[in-house]
């Protein structure tokens, strides 16, 4: 009987071990479901950031290729205005030259208008008036020629140089 008690007593050890580790498991498993619950919130929560974050992504793309349109545009424009600035500059320069260079009287008159001033207005009147009105442009005023301010204004600073 010795050996009866002997194992009574074994069992009872091991069934004490074995409740104390069912303890232990299940205050581990209640703490596990309390985690999960959380975990599961802030899953719900790192869900609805990622999906204002791609919204947001969403946006920034379209103002992206928004911006990137209104910069085309104002590239083209100001490549447009670069070129009528060169153009413009390239004709004062011309103008300029053309004022601070002296020239024969002669220099300024064609062959038409040599024959129109040398030709005898009485035995012509039709060719004299056609060539009344082909003179028109040569006869007005420079600045009557010239099409934007800033021509205009470079014209009169010219004129204040010399």
């Amino acid at each position: 009987m010795h050996w009866f008690a002997l194992i009574d007593g074994v069992l009872i050890l091991l069934l004490v071990v074995t409740i104390i580790c069912a303890f232990n498991l299940s205050r581990r498993l209640a703490s596990l479901r309390s985690d999960k619950r959380n975990l599961e919130s802030l899953m719900e929560q790192f869900k609805a950031i990622t999906d204002k974050a791609d919204s947001s992504l969403s946006d920034l793309r379209t103002t992206a290729e928004g911006v990137v349109s209104d910069l085309r545009e104002a590239a083209d424009s100001s490549r447009a205005m670069r070129d009528e600035l060169a153009f413009l500059v390239e004709r004062a320069d011309h103008t300029a030259e053309n004022l601070t260079t002296p020239r024969d009287s002669e220099d300024f008159v064609n062959q038409e208008e040599k024959e129109y001033f040398t030709g005898d207005p009485a035995t012509d009147d039709s060719a004299g008036t056609d060539r009344n009105i082909d003179m028109a442009p040569f006869n007005d005023n420079l600045e009557d020629d010239v099409k934007s301010e800033a021509e205009q204004d470079l014209i009169k600073a010219l004129r204040r140089v010399k």
